[in-house]
């Protein structure tokens, strides 16, 4: 596996597709709403087509339903590689498209990431990837460029990981947000109660890692989009419901964050959340 295709250069995609090319893979990307710098050593692509002739092609995509359209594309065009679906899909779509996929011959497998963009950039990502053994031992070399690899289940168990990685991450983000809010009505300083909590045992990723910098200074600037919190929040609480786990959390959780969104617009930061949690006074 040499040649690469990058199909989505937004904000992970873009400080993703260069990190191959310097393990001296052949990156060539396509994306109509962006482009890379040539110093990057990204090739650019004016059609998708033109990457049909790839070994393997990433695909970093808003959703499910864009991965299928471009999957599908590609295949029409000739593509007979491995496809790696890193954005954050629905696994039951994964799984039909994998099967879709097969009848021609081509292989999947699903590789979400956790992280944000700055673990990205410096290819520190962890990489959750579901799909054969044998398809996750070609792909090791290229996924090794993103980060640490766990190999989680088979095919469209990355992305449930993805989901339910976000779930929990969620739920501590809110219940953080509360108890902030809370302290400092009892008199409590932020800066205290972040020193304590993380002394304690409600110390978690939000307190460990977003309090300080981005919610308790309102600067909410961490680079993940609240709306895609939500999404994934949206997926977890399905495949909760299915298996037959359901709690009064899982849709007051989802319900939460959907109106949250509606309320803060679509371009708000997920720590933005706060401002639902306690508005900041005029």
């Amino acid at each position: 596996m040499k040649s690469i295709g990058f199909v989505g250069l937004g904000a992970m995609g873009s400080v993703m597709a260069p990190l191959p090319v310097k393990a001296g893979f052949t990156v060539t990307g396509f994306d109509p709403a962006a482009s890379l710098d040539a110093s990057c050593g990204v090739v650019m692509a004016t059609n998708l087509q033109d990457l049909a002739s790839c070994d393997a092609i990433v695909l970093m995509l808003p959703d499910g339903t864009v991965v299928t359209k471009v999957a599908t594309s590609l295949a029409h065009a000739g593509f007979a590689g491995l496809f790696i679906d890193m954005s954050s899909s629905q696994p039951d779509g994964t799984i039909a498209l994998g099967k879709q996929l097969g009848k021609s011959g081509i292989r999947m497998i699903d590789a979400p990431v956790s992280g944000g963009r700055k673990k990205a950039a410096l290819g520190t990502l962890v990489v959750m990837a579901g799909g054969t053994a044998a398809d996750l031992e070609t792909a090791g070399t290229l996924l090794a460029c993103f980060g640490t690899v766990a190999h989680v289940g088979p095919l469209a168990a990355g992305h449930a990981m993805k989901a339910l990685n976000n779930y929990v991450s969620a739920a501590g983000l809110l219940a953080s947000m509360q108890a902030l809010a809370t302290a400092e009505s009892f008199g409590i300083a932020p800066e205290t109660f972040t020193k304590v909590i993380n002394g304690s045992t409600g110390r978690n990723n939000t307190t460990e890692v977003k309090l300080e910098p981005f919610i308790i200074s309102r600067r909410y600037d961490s680079g993940f989009f609240l709306r895609l919190m939500a999404k994934d929040v949206g997926i977890a609480s399905a495949l909760i419901k299915n298996a037959g786990f359901d709690a009064p959390i899982t849709s007051a959780l989802n319900e939460y964050l959907e109106n949250a969104v509606d309320h803060l617009g679509s371009d708000a930061d997920h720590t933005g959340l706060y401002e639902m949690v306690n508005p900041a006074k005029s």
